[in-house]
Parts: C-alpha cells; sequence; structure tokens
C-alpha cells in the first residue's frame, strides 16, 4: 500500500508526467488518498521532506509541480528545493534522460533532500 510507504518513509518523492497541463490522474487519486488518510490519522506526513518532480513536453509542468508541493504544505511536510523546478523535458519515453540541465537539477534535489532529511531525523 502506497499510503503505508508514505508515513514509513523519512523522505518522499511524488512524480508526474503533465497531462494537458495538470498531474495524472493517478498521482491526483493517490494525492487526495493519502492527504484524507494522513489528516484522518493526526498528520501522519508531518515534518517528513517532500519533493516533486515532473516530466513535460511542451507545458503544463508549473501547474502539475505546484498541485504536488500544495499537497505536501498542506500535509505539514517540509519541501526540498533545488537549483530550479525540478523538471524533466522530453517529448517520447526516455527522451528527458537527454535533458542535461534537468538531470543535474535533479542530482541537486537528491542532495538536498538527503541533507534534510539527515538533520530532520537526527
Amino acid at each position: 500500500d502506497w499510503i503505508a510507504k508514505m508515513i514509513e518513509a523519512d523522505g518522499i518523492i511524488l512524480g508526474s508526467p503533465s497531462y494537458f497541463a495538470d498531474l495524472s490522474p493517478e498521482l491526483k487519486a493517490l494525492i487526495d488518498r493519502a492527504g484524507f488518510v494522513t489528516r484522518a490519522g493526526g498528520g501522519l506526513l508531518r515534518w517528513k521532506v517532500g519533493a516533486a518532480v515532473v516530466a513535460m513536453r511542451r507545458a503544463g509542468a508549473c501547474h502539475a509541480f505546484d498541485s504536488i508541493n500544495h499537497f505536501f504544505l498542506a500535509s505539514q511536510m517540509v519541501v526540498a528545493g533545488s537549483n530550479a523546478l525540478n523538471i524533466g523535458i522530453g517529448g517520447e519515453k526516455g527522451a528527458v534522460l537527454q535533458d542535461a540541465e534537468g538531470l543535474a537539477n535533479l542530482r541537486a534535489l537528491g542532495e538536498n533532500m538527503a541533507w534534510l532529511m539527515e538533520r530532520l531525523t537526527a
């Protein structure tokens, strides 16, 4: 169960392609269910580290990125940042791996997220 894994984790990375300027319906369903369950449980995601990652072809990534971060913030989580928005650009499957700037940004995000989790769990 994904929600149980989120509750167990020190950090959570949620990612989505941007479909029609928004996140995927599967991720939206997870966010809605996890938000309800963890709030009903007394804020089970509070003080965990969260990071949003979005893949896009042309547009819509910022809205999807914001939607994921709204979930983190409404759950009282700490949001990890990087050099820029955590967005990869590519059209066909695997094309995002050619986005050198996006990949460098994601490496920095991983380092920042690890640093935050280390300090918050110390």
